[in-house]
């Protein structure tokens, strides 16, 4: 049977198909990290929240049972800024994870999009091949047949071709 000229072709359609493949399982496995990422980061926020009022209301408490040194009502404020301060950079932990699960989400519906372009162009090649297939196997029966039709013939004078001389 005759050789498919588009071969090499496809095969290089189902390479780049089971790539794009590869692409969407490493943007799903992307995302997923992602997620969790952004699930740990709101977790220790909500829990940092609730430890710094606990704590804030501790050092206060402490502050308000006693007789106070010079500053040190100031120095609780700054300690009670710095707990402030570090839940802000918490919140701004929790916004990066949210933006990198964003772009995660992003990459994989490009990745998404990317394999099925190379589905159709792999599919329309076969669809190609296919057809091609059919019309070679027409082709050769064909040929089959009038190779059949030769060897089938009558051994006859009448029906035997004349061929002329020309003068």
């Amino acid at each position: 049977m005759r050789r498919y000229a588009l071969q090499d072709m496809v095969r290089v359609r189902q390479h780049r198909e089971e790539q794009a493949s590869e692409a969407v399982a490493r943007a799903r496995r992307a995302l997923l990290e992602a997620e969790k990422a952004l699930a740990a980061a709101q977790t220790k926020l909500e829990d940092y929240a609730v430890w710094r009022v606990q704590e804030e209301k501790r050092r206060l408490d402490a502050l308000m049972r006693r007789m106070l040194k010079l500053g040190e009502l100031s120095d609780v404020r700054q300690e009670i800024a710095a707990l402030r301060e570090h839940e802000f950079t918490l919140m701004d932990e929790v916004k990066r994870a949210e933006a990198a699960v964003t772009e995660a989400r992003t990459h994989l519906e490009d990745a998404r999009q990317r394999h099925a372009q190379a589905v159709r162009d792999l599919e329309k090649l076969l669809e190609h091949r296919a057809l091609w297939q059919r019309e070679v196997a027409r082709e050769d029966e064909t040929a089959e047949d009038l190779e059949l039709e030769e060897f089938s013939r009558p051994k006859h004078p009448e029906f035997e071709e004349t061929t002329y001389e020309r003068n």
